[in-house]
C-alpha cells in the first residue's frame, strides 16, 4: 500500500494593515468612543478652612451647622481647627479663643473639591471680615461666588461668576459622616485634649 503525502492546501493571508481603517467610518466611531464609564469620588479626606481667593464657591442651602464653635491653632505651615463640644466652651483655656461659626458644606471651581468652612457668626464682635465672609456665605448658596482679600480695603471683595450656571454634584455622603472626617483627632471634649494641655502649659 503506498504512503499517501499530505494534502496540500493554499490559504489566502488576510490583508495586513495599519489599523488606519477604523477611521473610514468616522460615525460609528464618534458613537463608540462616548465613555459610558462614571467614576464617583469617595471623601476619604474632607479639609475644613474657608475657600481660596482664586477659587469660586458654592455653600449648600441645608447641610450646615449653626452655632458650632471651633478654635483655631495658627501654629505650623496650615491652619488646624478644632470642634469644641458645648460642654467644653467655657474652659478657661478656650473660652478667649473660642470662635462661634456656622460649619457649611462648600463646593469649590475649578478643583470641584469640597470643604467645610467655618462661617463667622456675626455677635458681639462684628469685624469687618466677618461681615463680608458672611455675606459671601449667604450669596454663595444661589450662585458661584468669589472672595478675593483686598490689601487697600483690609477686607475681602466678594464677586459673582460672569459664566458659572451650573449646579454642584454634592457628595453623596450623610453630612453627619463628612463632619467626623473633616474633625477627625480634632474634636476637644476634655481638658486632656493634647491642644488643651498645650494652652494648659503641659509637657506630655
Amino acid at each position: 500500500m503506498a504512503d499517501e503525502k499530505p494534502k496540500l492546501e493554499i490559504v489566502n493571508e488576510q490583508p495586513r494593515t495599519d489599523g488606519s481603517s477604523v477611521f473610514d467610518d468616522l460615525a460609528a466611531l464618534r458613537k463608540a468612543s462616548k465613555l459610558t464609564v462614571q467614576r464617583k469620588a469617595v471623601l476619604v479626606n474632607v479639609v475644613v478652612d474657608k475657600p481660596s481667593n482664586n477659587s469660586f464657591f458654592r455653600c449648600h442651602a441645608d447641610l450646615t451647622l449653626d452655632d458650632a464653635t471651633v478654635l483655631r491653632d495658627n501654629e505650623g505651615t496650615a491652619r488646624t481647627y478644632y470642634f469644641v463640644v458645648p460642654s467644653m466652651r467655657a474652659h478657661a483655656q478656650l473660652a478667649p479663643r473660642l470662635r462661634a461659626v456656622t460649619l457649611a458644606l462648600t463646593s469649590t471651581w475649578p478643583s470641584g473639591g469640597f470643604l467645610i468652612w467655618p462661617v463667622p457668626i456675626l455677635g458681639d464682635r462684628d469685624f469687618r471680615v466677618w461681615k463680608s465672609a458672611r455675606a459671601a456665605f449667604e450669596l454663595a448658596r444661589d450662585c458661584w461666588v468669589q472672595m478675593v482679600w483686598n490689601e487697600s480695603l483690609s477686607d475681602y471683595q466678594i464677586e459673582t461668576a460672569e459664566g458659572l450656571d451650573h449646579q454642584p454634584i454634592w457628595p453623596t455622603e450623610p453630612f453627619e459622616t463628612l463632619l467626623k472626617r473633616a474633625f477627625d483627632g480634632k474634636v476637644i471634649d476634655n481638658e486632656n485634649h493634647p491642644h488643651v494641655r498645650r494652652l494648659r502649659g503641659l509637657v506630655d
